[in-house]
């Protein structure tokens, strides 16, 4: 997936302090992975047939339970034990949302940007850049992390299920440690941790259920 246009850059008012790594130098950035909040369900519930498919109408918006789960998300990324020693360790380097691709026919789903819009609008996030890439930006944003670009640092990134496995896999997590992303899921932070040592990245996968909204699973994918 080449990059074929300019990431758009919004809420920014700084930029990570940390400079690129070097051959001789190991540097660690945490990424954290979600899947964007919840979408209008399918009429029924059910698999849909070819007929419902036919009939659906797709927003591009958050549903209802959605909107819920991006507002709780600034409370999980602020005050949740597990986040807040991430980010104790590495403050926030930048967050980054999917965009609205709809000229290069990647999509026009607006819901990986409104899961963090919330985030993006409390005050604590004020000095952390939010940036949004398109699709066909994938592979230059995971180029910038591995650059180095936000070593010391975490970094949020809200995308499509479909390519959360590829993105772990570009950041170096071994194939064999990247399941499947469940589609019934936007209940899962994927944290991966992306070391880069002697010109080098490896990188480890942890699974962190959310457990924010009624349903949401303690099991891991």
């Amino acid at each position: 997936m080449a990059s074929s246009t300019t990431p758009t850059t919004t809420l920014t008012t700084s930029s990570p302090t940390s400079s690129s790594s070097t051959s001789t130098s190991t540097s660690t950035t945490t990424v954290l992975l979600i899947r964007h909040a919840e979408k209008l369900p399918w009429d029924s519930g059910l698999a849909p047939s070819k007929t419902v498919k036919a009939a659906y109408v797709d927003t591009h918006l958050l549903s209802c339970k959605g909107y819920e789960r991006a507002q709780a998300l600034v409370a999980y990324f602020q005050h949740r034990s597990e986040i807040t020693a991430l980010l104790d360790a590495r403050p926030w380097g930048g967050v980054f949302a999917q965009d609205v691709d709809v000229d290069g026919g990647w999509g026009k789903s607006e819901r990986p940007r409104e899961t963090v819009d919330p985030l993006m609008r409390s005050p604590q996030m004020s000095q952390t850049p939010f940036i949004l890439y398109k699709k066909s930006d994938a592979e230059y944003m995971t180029k910038q992390i591995l650059a180095g670009k936000y070593a010391g640092r975490t970094v949020l990134v809200s995308w499509c299920h479909q390519m959360l496995p590829q993105l772990a896999r570009d950041l170096g997590v071994p194939a064999s440690d990247v399941p499947e992303w469940d589609k019934k899921r936007f209940d899962m932070t994927w944290v991966v941790d992306v070391t880069v040592a002697k010109g080098e990245a490896k990188a480890t996968l942890r699974q962190f259920p959310q457990r924010l909204l009624y349903g949401d699973s303690d099991a891991t994918m």
